[in-house]
């Protein structure tokens, strides 16, 4: 019996492995799994992006896919235009402790435990941006101002709420339960 379960603890951890190592090489994430470098699609030069149109081209609803430069580490990530710009939130409480499902508060509780691309993405802010198959060079800017920072929050939970089809549960006025990047053009290179 010790020997079954031995050799199946070594096929587990055989397969996970597999898998682990397939997605880092892999172009992209696959769903909410990270993978490795964006490699695949044309790369847009134009710093002038009308992002409205490209994010409707794209998977509506579903994110785009972000590799930070700096790790190569590639995920899936909600986005949304305010004002013309493109940002990118990362959720770290403020919307998933407030979901009616007490199923996604847990899941939400879980992947909070290993999010660490917004500290990755505050040190070194080149990413690349993959969106409708077109890549994008980007600098992830951190918003700081309080005043934009409260309306890219009701823009998020207006969008969520129309999402998911129900209301949030009040929850935290706290400006680091939810960072924001803006996708600012950059230099190549």
């Amino acid at each position: 019996m010790r020997r079954v379960l031995l050799g199946a603890a070594i096929v587990v951890v055989l397969a996970v492995a597999g898998v682990y190592i397939a997605h880092r090489v892999s172009d992209g994430p696959m769903g909410p799994i990270s993978g490795g470098p964006l490699r695949a699609g044309p790369l847009v030069t134009d710093a002038n992006v009308d992002w409205a149109t490209a994010l409707q081209q794209g998977n509506p609803g579903r994110g785009i896919e972000l590799q930070l430069v700096s790790t190569g580490e590639s995920r899936t990530v909600g986005a949304f235009v305010h004002d013309g710009q493109l940002y990118v939130p990362c959720d770290l409480g403020f919307l998933w402790r407030r979901t009616p499902n007490a199923g996604m508060r847990f899941m939400g509780g879980l992947i909070y435990s290993v999010k660490h691309w917004h500290q990755d993405a505050a040190r070194d802010g080149r990413v690349v941006l993959r969106v409708a198959g077109k890549r994008y060079e980007r600098q992830a800017v951190r918003v700081t101002d309080p005043e934009l920072l409260t309306a890219l929050r009701a823009d998020t939970e207006q969008g969520v709420e129309r999402f998911f089809g129900a209301r949030l549960m009040p929850g935290p006025a706290d400006p680091e339960a939810i960072w924001y990047f803006r996708m600012d053009p950059r230099a190549s290179g």
